[in-house]
């Protein structure tokens, strides 16, 4: 990237944490691997050779002790994507799951504290592999598709929220009346289900909770759920290809 402090910001490290594991690895090796001029950052000769190298033999490491004992699979996402992604899995791979936040779950990518990411596609992830499992769209959902117009339950701010924010004003004339904001769409989702609320929700939860949408609303939001990963080699890449095509077959059940 030829400048510290966006590839130190790229794997959220400090300049300062980036700058000393360099220096530790050239101490190690007993030369310059970079020019640590500020304004001339960049590759030496020497590391120039030693960064493809070093990246072969991760994957190569990484390829020997699978071959050997098969960790599990550590995936992050969010707790309505795992809803439907989990369950189906269970028998092909041994897995290692945490919930989180797409921030927070693409930051773990990129630490090598999880292997792979299930998010939405509504911010660019640079850096990983991205694969598409799933699309479909957002709506407002209820018990019965011929509810009266009623307020709605929202999750917190995000793109989607705010586009059907502003296609209810063009279409309506008017602001959304939200009735609650909750921090979950698995939350929203239950109450509706056992409820007469209307709240918006993806397709998927929507139809694993049998929920119908509304006859009033604006025009859907699309979205598109992606696999985030890294390069982790063969042997990786073939066990997570098993689970990619489960999930695509989940997901097209959605639809």
């Amino acid at each position: 990237m030829k400048n510290l402090g966006k590839a130190a910001a790229l794997n959220y490290l400090s300049q300062s944490a980036a700058s000393s594991a360099i220096q530790r690895v050239e101490t190690a090796f007993g030369r310059l691997l970079c020019t640590h001029e500020k304004r001339q950052f960049k590759l030496t000769k020497e590391g120039q050779l030693l960064l493809p190298r070093a990246e072969n033999w991760i994957r190569h490491l990484k390829d020997t002790v699978a071959t050997y004992e098969p960790m599990p699979i550590r995936i992050v996402t969010t707790h309505a994507i795992a809803r439907v992604t989990v369950a189906a899995i269970l028998t092909i791979e041994p897995i290692e799951l945490k919930l989180m936040r797409p921030d927070k779950a693409y930051a773990a990518v990129l630490r090598d504290e999880a292997d792979v990411a299930l998010v939405l596609d509504n911010a660019p992830w640079e850096g990983l592999v991205a694969t598409e499992i799933g699309k479909g769209s957002f709506q407002l959902y209820s018990t019965q598709s011929e509810i009266p117009p009623s307020p709605v339950l929202l999750p917190e701010d995000q793109i989607e929220v705010l586009t059907l924010q502003q296609r209810w004003q063009q279409v309506y004339n008017k602001a959304l009346y939200v009735k609650a904001r909750l921090p979950s769409w698995s939350l929203i989702a239950d109450i509706c289900a056992n409820s007469s609320e209307v709240g918006f929700l993806p397709d998927f939860l929507a139809v694993q909770f049998k929920l119908q949408p509304v006859a009033w609303q604006p025009t859907p939001s699309r979205y598109r759920i992606l696999a985030l990963y890294r390069n982790n080699g063969e042997i990786f890449q073939q066990r997570l290809d098993k689970l990619l095509r489960q999930w695509k077959h989940v997901f097209s059940q959605t639809i």
